[in-house]
């Protein structure tokens, strides 16, 4: 067993990119480890691209030596080492003297490898008198056979060299007895032992949820083979339904021109037979003059009329019909839905390509019917300060395109927020099509009503939304650094009649401004008690104009009126039901108060009055930053570690997920008036925009302390008048875009 194991052991210890065994291997936040040496020569500026995933990680401030040791490969490689060791493939030297003989001998217990005279000494000692010693001879002839594990190394305090043996709960980390009494005095520290006991339990639990999730993966394999393998059946079916429906337009088009030949050959018997009766009219005066002729034979000269007047007018236009089509989606997303469906029955729209008529014959089918005619390439939603551009159609009582301009058309578009009629230009393209075309002024529903004759065409007045563009931010239109005296702002809130907040977390203090970026007051200092604050950072107003603050190191939120005056506090330190430790982001919606409870991984929702309610991201949050809810009651999780934002209902149940790839530790998220996703990037230093669908729309913002540039991005929100405020956190100051 022990010498399968190693084979399969053997098959981990190589580094990716060099291909020999690793040398202190580090490991990524993707999980994927390599060579100390090669990590370094992976780093490209502030990041690392991982050649496996292609995932992008940031790089700690110290450099790739600040990465997380992979505990389990060193572990290996200790286990390889000793294998080959106690195998006689390396030569074993005594562990214990300083002369570093050769080793004669192994203690099972201590794991150690002994000389002669550090065997006798060691066999001779009281506290190893009952520890199994074994030659390496006898282990190396393999007539006995032990299963033999490395000592496992413990890890030594950085600055003070001294072992590890207690974890201080309070900064989440490992610290030696020094570390105690000195950095962490006044802490929550216990031994590794029991704090290990305890996170392994956790451990235990979080497991759980990742073997559940892998169960769960060969049913979703199967439902995604299943669904492939539909969509190839549906795609044959729908092919054949194309080819039956573009052969029936063939037949139908073949039709229209048998039908416009069978006119063509009526009207030519038509006319050949009226000339023929003249033609039998003309020979029959000529034949009674004749006859007179010969009767009287006094006349001697006569006349023949012939007559024939023929002319053929003929005139084709084509008109361009645009028919649009609707996307279907499924879930999941690569599911069997497609079908063909034309929007109208062709053989009731199907376009005349060529009309023959005569000149005298009057066509009383160009009589204009509003209700028939249509528009064509009009939007549904439009950026603000775009043009938009379409084509109204006019269409006859028989539903046929027309081919004379002229018509009385009125075209309106209406803001419905503010009520303005924006100008349209109509030109006429005398050929029964009209191009139209208006430009965006703000943001909202603009009614656009079509008029024509005197009566609205089908589907009059439609709806289009004009979103804000953001494709147009550059820099900022204003700074507000309180003169000078901002701190460190972190949560950016607004409230009503234009009031909004601002977290400081270097002063521990909250703002508040007026609408035109001047300071109203402050409130709030460096302390545990009510009203002071250890580290405010996560802000959010409720209807009533109350102000919610997220006391991170506190480990509680505060709630106070917009005049500072402290009103109640709910959560302290722990991770149970109801408790906190490091709540950032927090968001008021309805009733409830949801809290980006960091350290916890997970989202604590409370009523508005304190009472715990329920717990949102368990098993998928690694440390969420910040939060937000949609306008259909959708809840935005920034998870810093994750690079992406999550998305859950507000009762908790998993969406989906966006931004990964793209994202770089998201510290804040925001919804604007349109649905549109703002969401702040720390490491990036910019604002990346998605749509309310999550797809990436652009971005704003770069590293640096100019005019439009961040450093350290943790605080973002929306003003339904002025824009974009943005928390420069150590440029100590907030920029309006």
């Amino acid at each position: 067993m022990a010498a399968e194991r190693m084979k399969k052991v053997a098959g981990l210890l190589n580094c990716p990119v060099c291909y020999e065994t690793y040398k202190k291997p580090k490991y990524l936040p993707c999980h994927h480890s390599y060579c100390e040496g090669c990590m370094e020569k992976l780093q490209t500026g502030p990041s690392i691209i991982c050649p496996e995933c292609r995932e992008t990680s940031a790089v700690p401030a110290g450099g790739v030596k600040e990465l997380p040791n992979n505990f389990f490969i060193n572990r290996l490689l200790d286990e390889v080492d000793l294998k080959r060791k106690v195998e006689g493939e390396d030569e074993a030297k005594c562990d214990v003297c300083v002369k570093e003989g050769k080793a004669v001998a192994l203690c099972l217990d201590c794991v150690t490898f002994l000389c002669e005279y550090c065997y006798e000494f060691h066999k001779n000692m009281k506290e190893c008198r009952n520890h199994n010693i074994t030659q390496l001879v006898e282990l190396q002839s393999k007539k006995i056979q032990v299963d033999i594990h490395p000592k496992v190394k413990s890890m030594l305090c950085a600055d003070h060299d001294l072992e590890m043996n207690f974890f201080c709960e309070t900064c989440d980390q490992l610290v030696c007895h020094y570390c105690t009494t000195n950095e962490h005095n006044g802490h929550v520290h216990n031994s590794v032992k029991k704090m290990a006991n305890k996170h392994r339990k956790e451990m235990e639990k979080m497991n759980e949820v990742v073997k559940e999730m892998i169960n769960k993966l060969p049913k979703s394999r199967q439902k995604v083979v299943t669904a492939g393998e539909k969509i190839t059946s549906q795609a044959t079916e729908v092919d054949q339904q194309i080819d039956l429906y573009y052969d029936e337009i063939h037949r139908k088009l073949q039709q229209q021109r048998e039908e416009l030949k069978n006119k063509l050959r009526e009207l030519l018997t038509k006319k050949k037979k009226a000339l023929s009766l003249q033609l039998e009219q003309i020979d029959f005066t000529e034949a009674q003059l004749l006859s007179v002729k010969e009767l009287s034979d006094a006349v001697k000269n006569g006349s023949d009329q012939e007559a024939l007047f023929m002319k053929k007018q003929v005139g084709d236009d084509v008109k361009r019909l645009t028919i649009s089509y609707s996307k279907v989606e499924t879930e999941p997303v690569e599911l069997p839905t497609m079908e063909f469906i034309p929007t109208k029955k062709y053989k009731e729209t199907f376009p005349l390509f060529g009309r023959l008529f005569d000149e005298v014959v009057r066509l009383f089918d160009e009589v204009v019917i509003p209700g028939n005619c249509v528009v064509t390439d009009i939007p549904t939603q439009s950026l603000v300060g775009s043009k938009v551009d379409f084509t109204i159609i006019t269409k006859s009582c028989n539903n046929e395109l027309c081919f004379k301009g002229g018509s009385h058309i009125i075209v309106q578009a209406q803001s419905n927020r503010e009520g303005d009629v924006v100008p349209v230009e109509v030109k006429d393209s005398n050929d029964g099509s009209y191009l139209a075309s208006f430009v965006t002024k703000k943001i909202g529903e603009v009614k656009l009503s079509i008029i024509i004759e005197g009566g609205h065409i089908k589907g009059s007045p439609y709806t289009i939304m004009v979103e804000r563009d953001y494709k147009s931010v550059n820099k900022p239109r204003k700074i507000v650094n309180n003169s000078g005296n901002m701190g460190s702002p972190v949560g950016i809130a607004f409230g009503k009649d234009g009031v909004w907040a601002v977290a400081d977390c270097s002063y521990h203090c909250v703002y508040i401004f007026d609408s035109q970026g001047r300071l109203i007051r402050k409130f709030g200092q460096s302390g545990a008690e009510n009203g002071h604050f250890q580290y405010p950072w996560g802000l959010s107003f409720d209807a009533n104009n109350d102000l919610y603050v997220a006391d991170y190191s506190n480990n509680r939120v505060q709630k106070f009126r917009v005049d500072g005056k402290y009103l109640l506090q709910f959560g302290h330190r722990g991770s149970r039901d109801g408790q906190l430790s490091g709540p950032s982001g927090v968001v008021v919606h309805d009733d409830n108060v949801f809290v980006a409870d960091r350290n916890n991984c997970r989202v604590s929702v409370f009523h508005l009055n304190g009472q715990f309610n329920h717990i949102i991201g368990s098993g998928h949050l690694s440390s969420p930053y910040d939060v937000a809810v949609t306008a259909n009651d959708r809840l935005l999780v920034a998870d810093y570690n994750n690079h992406c934002i999550f998305r859950f209902t507000l009762d908790g149940t998993y969406v989906d997920k966006f931004g990964n790839g793209h994202l770089n530790n998201p510290a804040a998220v925001t919804i604007d008036l349109s649905g549109f996703i703002l969401v702040g990037e720390d490491t990036n230093n910019r604002v990346s925009v998605f749509d309310k669908d999550g797809v990436f729309i652009h971005m704003f913002g770069s590293s640096g302390s100019a005019q439009g540039q961040f450093s350290n991005l943790y605080g973002i929100a929306v003003s339904s008048k002025s824009g974009a405020y943005v928390a420069d956190y150590n440029n100590k100051r907030v920029q309006m875009f």
